[in-house]
Order: C-alpha cells, then sequence, then structure tokens
C-alpha cells in the first residue's frame, strides 16, 4: 500500500516529464540541440555553477536546523503568494513551456517556438537530474509530507526559466524572473516543503541547465579538451558563447 501511494505521488511529475519528451521530440533541429544541452552541462560555466551549488548546499546542509523552517516568516504575511507560487513553478511550468513551443509552431512564431523549445530542452535536463537525486537520496521534508526533498524541483524550475528568458530577452525580462527564482526559493523553505540546502543545489540545477540549453540554442556545440570556450552577455543581455 505505501508503495502504490508513492507511486501514485510520482505519476504528476512522469506525467509532466512526457509532456517535455513530447515537445521536444518533434521539432526539426530538436535531438541534435537537445543532446547539445546535455554536452554543454561539462563545459566550464555550467560545471562552475554546479560546483558552487554543491558547495553551497554543503555548507546550509551543515548549518541549517534539520528539524526543518516551516513558517520561518513570522505570521506567514506571504502565505498565499508562497502557494501561487507553488503553482506557476510547479504543475504549470512545464505545461506552459511545452505549450509556449507548440503554439509557436502553430501560429509559425520563429521567437516564441525558440523561447518555448529551449525552455523544454532546460526543463527536461533539469527535471531529469533533481528527480533522479530525488530518488537516490530520499530526504524527508520538513513537515514530513514525503521523501522527496532533495534537491527542491520548484527552485531548479524557476532558475532555469530565469536563465533561458534573460538569454532569449535580456536583462529587462531576466533580472525580475531572477528575483522571482529567489522569491521561489525562499517560499519553499516557508512552506515547509525544503531545506535551505534543497533549494541551493536547485537554483543551482537549473541555472547551468538553462545556459546549457542557451549555448546550443545559439549553435554551440559541447567542448572537449581540444578546445578554448569563452563565454560573454551583450548590451541586450543575451548569452554568446564561443569555441575556438
Amino acid at each position: 500500500m505505501k508503495l502504490l501511494l508513492q507511486l501514485r505521488n510520482f505519476t504528476g511529475d512522469n506525467f509532466l516529464i512526457a509532456v517535455l519528451l513530447a515537445a521536444v521530440a518533434t521539432g526539426n533541429d530538436i535531438v541534435e540541440n537537445t543532446l547539445n544541452t546535455g554536452e554543454n552541462l561539462f563545459t566550464p560555466i555550467p560545471l562552475s555553477i554546479l560546483a558552487a551549488g554543491t558547495a553551497g548546499s554543503f555548507l546550509a546542509f551543515k548549518t541549517e536546523d534539520h528539524a526543518g523552517d516551516l513558517g520561518f516568516l513570522p505570521g506567514q504575511p506571504l502565505e498565499t503568494m508562497d502557494w501561487v507560487d507553488n503553482l506557476i513553478f510547479g504543475e504549470a511550468l512545464p505545461v506552459f513551456s511545452a505549450g509556449l513551443w507548440i503554439a509557436g509552431k502553430v501560429s509559425d512564431s520563429e521567437e516564441m517556438e525558440d523561447t518555448g523549445e529551449e525552455q523544454c530542452r532546460g526543463l527536461l535536463y533539469t527535471y531529469t537530474i533533481v528527480q533522479t537525486l530525488k530518488f537516490t537520496t530520499g530526504r524527508t521534508r520538513p513537515d514530513g509530507s514525503n521523501r522527496r526533498s532533495f534537491p527542491s524541483s520548484h527552485a531548479a524550475g524557476a532558475s532555469c526559466t530565469a536563465a533561458v528568458f534573460w538569454d532569449r530577452y535580456g536583462p529587462e525580462v531576466g533580472i525580475p524572473l531572477a528575483a522571482l527564482a529567489l522569491y521561489t526559493c525562499v517560499s519553499r523553505v516557508n512552506l515547509g516543503k525544503h531545506f535551505p540546502s534543497d533549494v541551493v543545489l536547485g537554483a543551482a540545477i537549473g541555472t547551468a541547465c538553462g545556459i546549457a540549453s542557451a549555448m546550443a540554442g545559439n549553435g554551440e556545440k559541447g567542448m572537449n579538451g581540444s578546445f578554448s570556450f569563452s563565454l560573454s552577455v551583450d548590451t541586450e543581455g543575451r548569452i554568446t558563447t564561443g569555441l575556438w
């Protein structure tokens, strides 16, 4: 019975991942771009972000209250916003991303289609890594609801979204989304769904996957030891990579 309940809880996540897989499997260059996204995770910038996130998560783990931080904001002044944020960066995010990609394709809007594709690729890797870690670590949430606390998929998804939209539309869109991703990290702890170490690593995973997806979308392939790598941000906030 306990196993059946666990499988029922996993169904929602599996469905959302299936939506992403369906979206990314029908594009023209999507297979190549998806593979390149994975390769780009092993380039210096994404690797550095993952390393920093791992170190930060470890430090947070050593200093956090292992009994949980449920409702650490006195009086829960942002409780309603927390639950809205929970919906937006939970079940709604991958559905929105796949819908954006499909809508762009149907309406023949190249900008919308490319944004949706880039977002789907980033989230595909984000959720794959996060879910793998959740199942292998089995950390109990602060509120005791299940054993899928580490790392935070909400923090990861929000951070991936911020990275992708920063690349596509510059800092005027990227900065507000980055601030919203930070709020998501805080709200997940405030709701008792995660420990601080969960959201730190989640944010790092999402950011790294978002950047890797942006690099693939800009036509860059994964690097190997015989290449040099550069990354710059232009005046419009778009991420540009270079291999030589």
